[in-house]
């Protein structure tokens, strides 16, 4: 009796189009963020309820007598609440990742190579707007920036766009430092910008020379610009736009050499 063997068919690793990796990719870093309540709970707070206390409780009578004091305040603290979620965003898990050996790990996975990076700009992008949206919420209801439909989603815009070179940021120091020391590299190279800027209180004038060396300067005199508020802009559109794209393309390519050198 003759016994017909046949072979096994071969096992098919699914096939997924690189739309789809892209796509997974991006979504999973956005809820390994929203779930960590160590940095969604700050990074989401802490901008609208410094607005809240400055903007509506500390300086409200005279956001009442003069309307660009209200208009100052919404842009410094958007462009706090989305450049703060945007790095530490990126920053901190994607120094970790490194220390870690998962990004060697990932590269060895059948993948493209630019997912994981483009899923950390994409969700500290989501970040960034996620913080922005109860400021916006609150200057449109309440009208304290007196600023009209179209005025705010100019500026709404700018400040979306403006996430990207503090996503560079991110990427570039938490390619440089190690995961228990990237968030105070973080803050040490963000928070003197945050005040030494001007964004939140106008600076004396022996101190207008260093504000141009802020990215966060720069950001708000376009949200300034997209907003059609002249008084506090000291800079040309062009001048602003120059300085934050060769910030992004500086930090990307730094982040980009020590990434490619050391994994």
């Amino acid at each position: 009796m003759t016994t017909l063997t046949h072979p096994a068919p071969a096992l098919r690793a699914p096939s997924y189009s690189t739309v789809r990796v892209y796509l997974l990719e991006m979504r999973l870093e956005l809820l390994r963020l929203l779930r960590t309540p160590a940095f969604a709970l700050p990074m989401f707070l802490l901008p609208v309820g410094t607005y809240l206390l400055f903007a509506f409780a500390v300086a409200g009578e005279q956001v009442v007598k003069d309307p660009d004091t209200g208009r100052f305040m919404f842009a410094g603290f958007s462009v706090m609440a989305v450049t703060m979620a945007a790095l530490f965003a990126t920053c901190p898990n994607l120094a970790m990742e490194r220390e870690q050996g998962l990004l060697t790990l990932k590269r060895a996975q059948p993948a493209p190579p630019g997912a994981w990076l483009t899923a950390k700009i994409f969700a500290g992008v989501v970040c960034g707007v996620i913080a922005y949206l109860p400021i916006l919420v609150l200057a449109a209801v309440t009208g304290q920036a007196q600023l009209d439909a179209g005025q705010l989603a100019a500026m709404s815009a700018v400040l979306i766009v403006g996430t990207l070179p503090f996503c560079a940021l991110g990427v570039m120091v938490g390619s440089l430092t190690s995961g228990s020391a990237a968030p105070a590299y973080a803050n040490l190279v963000y928070l003197p910008g945050i005040y030494l800027s001007g964004l939140f209180f106008p600076l004396p004038k022996s101190m207008h020379f260093q504000t141009v060396f802020w990215p966060q300067f720069h950001l708000d005199q376009l949200v300034f610009a997209a907003g059609g508020v002249a008084k506090f802009r000291w800079v040309s559109v062009e001048m602003a736009f120059a300085v934050l794209l060769g910030f992004t393309v500086l930090c990307s390519g730094i982040a980009l050499w020590r990434l490619n050198r050391r994994g």
